[in-house]
């Protein structure tokens, strides 16, 4: 499957090809990134780690950033 991602706050754009079955923790590892400090959103809904992914879809992937 094929997947659109934004990415924030960077603002770039990427193409993402995932196995059938993949879940948002898949998305996070094949772009290199630490799935502890990025979420990732379809549409206006953050998505658990675990949410099976759509083909053809586009979702926001975004870099927390905490602190005091």
């Amino acid at each position: 499957m094929r997947v659109e991602v934004e990415l924030h706050p960077a603002g770039t754009a990427k193409s993402v090809e995932l196995p059938p079955d993949a879940r948002g923790l898949d998305l996070v590892r094949a772009l290199g990134l630490a799935a502890d400090v990025h979420i990732i959103v379809r549409g206006s809904t953050p998505l658990p780690e675990d949410e099976p992914l759509r083909d053809g879809e586009t979702v926001r992937v975004i870099g927390v950033v905490s602190g005091g």
